[in-house]
């Protein structure tokens, strides 16, 4: 995985955008509506996929400033 760091902001990016379009999907979905289910799956995966790339850019860039 750190031999694509360099890969590593532009996925970062594409999480980014995915989430401001997923915020502006909670403005027209209620808690109430069936699309609201999804929504939050989604969340959760755009949550937890931008954590995942963050710490593995972080670990990846300390590991190439200690070698």
């Amino acid at each position: 995985m750190c031999g694509q760091r360099d890969q590593i902001p532009i996925a970062l990016a594409v999480m980014a955008s995915m989430g401001i379009l997923l915020l502006f999907s909670f403005v027209f979905v209620s808690p109430g509506d069936e699309a609201f289910t999804v929504l939050v799956m989604d969340a959760v995966l755009i949550v937890g996929s931008t954590v995942f790339f963050l710490v593995t850019y972080y670990l990846c860039t300390r590991r190439a400033m200690d070698d």
